[in-house]
C-alpha cells in the first residue's frame, strides 16, 4: 500500500506545492496507476496483492477469501496508507510549510488535498456517494474478470499491469466529483494523518462532517456489488471444464480453450 500512496500523493504534492494550482490530471493518474502496479507486484507473493480493503472484503463476500483474514488485512492496508502519508510529509516538509504554513483544508492554498480527497463545491454528498458506488463496481467487476482463470486466463504476472491501467483510467475519468478515492486505505488513514499533523479536525469537518465517510464506505459497497454482479452474470455460467465450451462460444473464449488444452 505504501507504494500506491507515495507515488500517487507525491504526484499531487509535486504539482500543488509548486504553486501550479490544478494538478495535471493525466500525470497524476498515471502515477497512481504505476503505484498500483508496483504495489501489487511487491506484495503479490506474500498477500496476494491485496492493497485495497474494498477488494479484500468483496472477495470475502463472494467466498474467494477467508473472512478470518479480513481484519488483519484491513489493519495492514490502512496502516500502510498512514505510514506512506508520514513518509511523504517528511519528504516534502519544507515545501508544505512554505506553501501553506497554516495547514489549510478549504481555501486557496488547500494543501490537505495532497493527502485525502475532497468534493467540488457544486457536487452534493449524495452524488459523491453514487460516484464511488460506480467506481467501486467497475473496479471489482474488472478485477474479477482479470483473475478469473475460466475467462481469458490472463497470466498472473500480468495482473498488476492490467489492474494498474484500469486504476489509471478510472481515476482519470471518474475523478471530477470528489477526486475518486477508489481505495478506502488511500483516503481514510491519510485524513487521520492530516488531522493529527496540523490540519486539524477540519479534514473531517468538510460539509459539516458529512463527506469524510464517502471514501471509506462508498468503495466497499461498490466493490461488493461489482463482485456479485460478475459472479452472477458471468462466473456462475462457466462450464465445469473448459473442454465443455460449445462451438458457438465467442472467438476469444475458443482461443482460450485451445490455449489451455
Amino acid at each position: 500500500m505504501s507504494f500506491l500512496q507515495l507515488y500517487g500523493n507525491a504526484a499531487f504534492a509535486s504539482t500543488i506545492l509548486e504553486g501550479k494550482g490544478v494538478p495535471d490530471v493525466f500525470g497524476v493518474t498515471w502515477a497512481w496507476g504505476v503505484g498500483v502496479i508496483l504495489g501489487i507486484t511487491a506484495s503479490g507473493g506474500i498477500s496476494g496483492g491485496h492493497i485495497n480493503p474494498g477488494v479484500t472484503v468483496a472477495f470475502a463476500a463472494v467466498g474467494k477469501f477467508p473472512w478470518k483474514k479480513v481484519p488483519v488485512y484491513l489493519i495492514a492496508q490502512h496502516l500502510g496508507g498512514f505510514v506512506a502519508s508520514v513518509i511523504l510529509y517528511i519528504t516534502y516538509y519544507d515545501a508544505f510549510y512554505n506553501f501553506d504554513p497554516k495547514g489549510t483544508v478549504v481555501g486557496e492554498n488547500r494543501s490537505a488535498w495532497v493527502f485525502a480527497t475532497y468534493p467540488r463545491d457544486e457536487i452534493s454528498i449524495w452524488n459523491c456517494f453514487v460516484g464511488e458506488l460506480v467506481v467501486g463496481f467497475l473496479l471489482m467487476f474488472t478485477v474479477m474478470a482479470i483473475v478469473d482463470s475460466k475467462n481469458l486466463n490472463i497470466p498472473k504476472y500480468l495482473w498488476p499491469v492490467f489492474i494498474g491501467f484500469m486504476i489509471q483510467v478510472t481515476a482519470q475519468t471518474f475523478g471530477l466529483n470528489c477526486m475518486a478515492p477508489i481505495n478506502p486505505a488511500r483516503d481514510f488513514p491519510t485524513r487521520v494523518f492530516t488531522a493529527i499533523a496540523g490540519w486539524g479536525s477540519e479534514t473531517f469537518g468538510v460539509r459539516n462532517y458529512g463527506y469524510w465517510w464517502i471514501g471509506l464506505v462508498g468503495p466497499h459497497v461498490g466493490c461488493i456489488i461489482g463482485a456479485w454482479a460478475y459472479y452472477l452474470s458471468i462466473e456462475l455460467h462457466w462450464p465445469e471444464k473448459k473442454d465443455e465450451m460449445e462451438d458457438g462460444d465467442i472467438p476469444l473464449a475458443i482461443e482460450a480453450k485451445e490455449r489451455n488444452r
